[in-house]
């Protein structure tokens, strides 16, 4: 049988709402009688029934995030300013995988009901049916992922003109070819940023080398191609990929930026301290995160929903010859 707060005060012989108050740490009771609540629910191994009471108050503190088991250092930074920025909103944070099935993830929902108002997706697959959420009694949030409709607030990162400013800053560096590393599912506008920092540039030469996969190894891969191509620029959809193809580099004897200028895409932390350091493109993490924190802390469940485009910012390091400044894009340029 669970122990409610009703058995706890008759043990302790008082009222449901003096033990209340004790349990909560609030209002005018007496030291003994105080204690004396305080024991009798630690015999009883007393458990507050936190949906219970969230409902009654009809506020929840706890504010699901739903996340992906993957290891990337996006994954994790993100989640840190999460964190952090709900504690400094006076929120907790209740964390769960993103699951497989949308079955799994509305049981999920269902029984975070009463615990949380408002939920975070940091991650989506983009299969499931984002509006069948619609009749759960929480606000969802999506931050730099699409539910393919704007029945929910939607946080996104405009990667084509943080991409169109690499690009020609490479051409500003004296770049003449320059490839464009891609790797499949990782686009996300970068190939659209690329295109139209060539058009502008019509006396330069691209050439597109596809990969499999986006990490290091892939990288490292296709370092014989990215040199047989003749490039003397290359950008690489991850910084993962481009610290690949610097251990290639270092082992056949390439120097960059001399003879081919270098840049990714993510601002990890490891291409900060690549000798030499990685130029790159930065996600606006802390402004996404920022918004939807802000939403939670207005507390409306049922508000008005909103669409927002947060750029990405260049970051110009050694890999890229440092008499580079940042581009601004073009205000024409209205690219995803």
């Amino acid at each position: 049988m669970a122990i409610t707060l009703k058995i706890v005060a008759n043990e302790a012989g008082v009222s449901v709402r003096t033990a209340g108050r004790v349990l909560r740490g609030g209002g005018p009771v007496s030291g003994v009688t105080a204690e004396r609540v305080r024991k009798a629910a630690a015999r009883l191994s007393y458990v507050p029934n936190a949906a219970a009471r969230n409902l009654r108050r009809r506020s929840c503190r706890i504010v699901g995030v739903i996340t992906s088991d993957g290891n990337h250092e996006l994954i994790h930074t993100r989640l840190r300013i999460l964190e952090r920025c709900l504690r400094e909103a006076g929120r907790d944070t209740l964390l769960g995988s993103l699951p497989g099935t949308q079955e799994e993830l509305e049981r999920m929902l269902l029984e975070w009901t009463g615990f949380a108002d408002f939920v975070i997706f940091t991650n989506w697959n983009p299969d499931f049916c984002a509006e069948r959420l619609l009749k759960l009694p929480i606000r969802c949030i999506f931050l730099d992922r699409d539910p393919g409709t704007d029945k929910f607030d939607r946080f996104l990162t405009e990667r084509a003109s943080g991409v169109r400013e690499v690009i020609l800053a490479l051409i500003r560096s004296g770049a003449g070819k320059i490839a464009h590393v891609s790797g499949i599912g990782s686009s996300g506008g970068r190939i659209e940023g690329f295109d139209s920092a060539i058009r502008a540039k019509p006396k330069v030469r691209a050439v597109r080398i596809p990969s499999k996969g986006s990490e290091f190894a892939d990288g490292y891969r296709l370092g014989a191609r990215i040199l047989r191509s003749g490039a003397d620029g290359v950008f690489f959809d991850t910084d993962r990929m481009a610290l690949g193809f610097y251990r290639y580099a270092h082992e056949h004897g390439i120097r960059i930026p001399e003879q081919i200028a270098v840049a990714g895409f993510d601002n990890d932390t490891p291409g900060a301290y690549a000798i030499p350091s990685l130029s790159t493109v930065a996600h606006p993490l802390e402004e996404e995160v920022r918004e939807a924190v802000r939403i939670v802390t207005n507390g409306d469940r049922k508000g008005k929903t909103k669409t927002l485009y947060f750029p990405t910012k260049l970051i110009v390091r050694e890999s890229i010859p440092m008499n580079v400044k940042p581009i601004k894009p073009s205000p024409t340029f209205t690219g995803k």
